[in-house]
């Protein structure tokens, strides 16, 4: 059997009474933009808490470089140009930007961590990210990384490794170097170079770690130690402009 009860068509649908409620909801919003209801002011942006582990960048360089786009008061603020602003900052790598009702404008940082020097212009940071910052030439205690661009994060995992490697003998890295034919160089912080060739690096410092103790014995100081032999290396001493071979197999 057929219902034949009434049921009075609807006008407008569910869907289409949403789209128009939104599409209300913006009118007002803009209205109330282009009218200063919601601008800086009547809802003006009063405070800007800082927050993060801060050495190097100041709470009052992160302020001034805020406080421009923030302008705009609390509800017209553009957050995103906010953290761009504050991110343009040398040692800033990253801050993040909210809001906290009714008036402030809360900005956490995350600053570079320098662990070595690239290519001398540059920093490199623990996340593996070059940057510049004027003065840094006087930073001391930065091994030196230098090599092609394109083979930086090769470089960065390299050095790392390498650097764990020689910590059990006592010993670091002031300076790696990479050049145009592929070719490895080490300077140790004793002064000590380390020639590693293009291949089987890893093969070769444990090599000299290996005869180290050989080597420190002989009680001579060490310029040089070519490693790029198959079964031994070739010792520079100090006190002498040639080379003497050491088979050490």
């Amino acid at each position: 059997m057929a219902d034949t009860e009434y049921m009075p068509d609807r006008l407008i649908g569910a869907p289409a009474l949403l789209a128009l409620l939104v599409l209300a909801a913006v009118l007002v919003g803009s209205i109330w933009l282009r009218s200063g209801l919601v601008g800086a002011e009547r809802w003006p942006v009063r405070w800007l808490d800082v927050e993060g582990t801060l050495q190097r960048t100041s709470a009052s360089q992160v302020r001034s470089a805020a406080i421009g786009p923030a302008s705009s008061g609390f509800f017209a603020v553009n957050l995103d140009e906010v953290r761009r602003a504050v991110e343009a900052l040398p040692w800033v790598a990253e801050a993040a930007v909210g809001r906290q009702w009714p008036d402030a404008l809360s900005v956490r940082v995350v600053e570079h961590r320098p662990i070595a020097r690239w290519n001398e212009d540059y920093l490199l940071s623990d996340r593996g990210e070059v940057f510049a910052v004027s003065g840094s030439a006087s930073m001391q205690g930065l091994a030196r990384l230098a090599g092609p661009e394109a083979r930086r994060d090769e470089m960065l995992e390299r050095w790392l490794r390498m650097r764990r490697e020689l910590a059990g003998i006592g010993q670091d890295i002031a300076r790696l170097a990479l050049d145009e034919r592929g070719a490895w160089t080490m300077h140790l912080d004793s002064g000590l170079e380390l020639a590693l060739g293009r291949d089987h690096m890893d093969e070769r410092l444990a090599r000299y770690i290996r005869v180290h103790d050989e080597l420190q014995a002989r009680g001579r100081p060490l310029s040089r130690v070519d490693l790029r032999y198959t079964n031994g290396v070739a010792v520079r001493w100090a006190e002498q402009a040639g080379a003497e071979g050491a088979d050490h197999g």
